[in-house]
């Protein structure tokens, strides 16, 4: 049993993560692939190291020490793999959670949808008094002088089809799920670099559609406002398609780089939400109260 089961990917997800491990809580944090295992993993041993809270155990074979053999105080269970609604719903009815935290992407709409329903069906279910489903958002809003010329989409798809009427190279950092939409753009091996996490599984699905290694930029962000400037200025590049992530996501970065660049700056939004949701404090704060956990 799991008395919080968070459902991460984001960078939010890993400070709750962090939170969960430093006051040993029973978490279970649900990511979808084994990259997102890795970062929530590699950043809890790098942040304890710093911390000099970690241990080390001798090498079984030769008594020596090794640092492969790290092992923590207490880390929070981390389950990799996509749910549907009812696996997760099966999942609540296994763990019997008393909090649901939604810490996945703000373009995360279906897992979002997912999450909610699920949670409210268990809670239902159980007969629970509270509502045990929070939602942890971005913000994702930016000053309008960030955004400056700035063509703005409601969707990857109208996104391309502007792109269709113009000329030049693109830098895509809108990440691997829109690679079907990306794909409509003409021409797209040959105009299109894209930045995108340095994982295997995401460096195949680009080269299986025909992008040359030369446009695929595998780099670990949020970036700098020079690294986002050098690459534009290396490769070209004529315009920038970006997700409104946030400060985050290295967005306003990106912003004021292709503003130095003179480069188009093209947006996709946020899907529209309902309002609801806190921060990653007020997430904090709540699991204290609701978990009783000490500070």
């Amino acid at each position: 049993m799991k008395d919080l089961i968070v459902f991460a990917g984001t960078s939010e997800g890993r400070l709750l993560y962090d939170f969960c491990a430093e006051h040993k809580m029973a978490a279970l944090f649900c990511v979808a692939t084994d990259y997102g295992r890795e970062t929530l993993e590699t950043r809890n041993v790098e942040r304890c190291r710093a911390a000099e809270t970690w241990n080390v155990e001798p090498d079984r074979a030769s008594g020596t020490r090794n640092d492969k053999l790290c092992k923590l105080e207490h880390r929070p269970e981390i389950r990799t793999g996509r749910l549907d609604r009812e696996e997760m719903a099966a999942l609540f009815r296994r763990e019997q959670p008393r909090l649901v935290i939604d810490a996945t992407h703000p373009y995360a709409v279906l897992a979002t949808e997912n999450i909610r329903a699920a949670a409210l069906r268990y809670a239902k279910e159980a007969g629970s008094g509270e509502d045990v489903y929070c939602r942890v958002r971005r913000e994702t809003g930016a000053a309008a002088a960030e955004e400056r010329g700035a063509e703005r989409f409601a969707d990857m798809a109208r996104a391309v089809a502007y792109l269709n009427g113009t000329r030049g190279n693109v830098l895509v950092t809108t990440g691997s799920k829109d690679l079907d939409e990306l794909c409509k753009l003409k021409d797209y091996a040959g105009r299109a670099y894209v930045r995108i996490l340095p994982h295997p599984e995401i460096l195949r699905c680009f080269l299986d559609r025909g992008f040359a290694p030369a446009h695929m930029l595998c780099m670990q962000g949020p970036f700098t406002e020079e690294t986002n400037l050098a690459l534009l200025r290396q490769y070209d590049i004529r315009y920038l398609l970006t997700k409104r992530s946030g400060a985050a996501g290295g967005y306003p970065e990106k912003c004021r780089a292709a503003q130095v660049a003179g480069v188009k700056l093209l947006v996709v939004l946020p899907p529209d939400e309902d309002g609801e949701g806190c921060s990653v404090e007020e997430a904090r704060e709540l699991i204290r109260r609701r978990l009783r956990v000490r500070t």
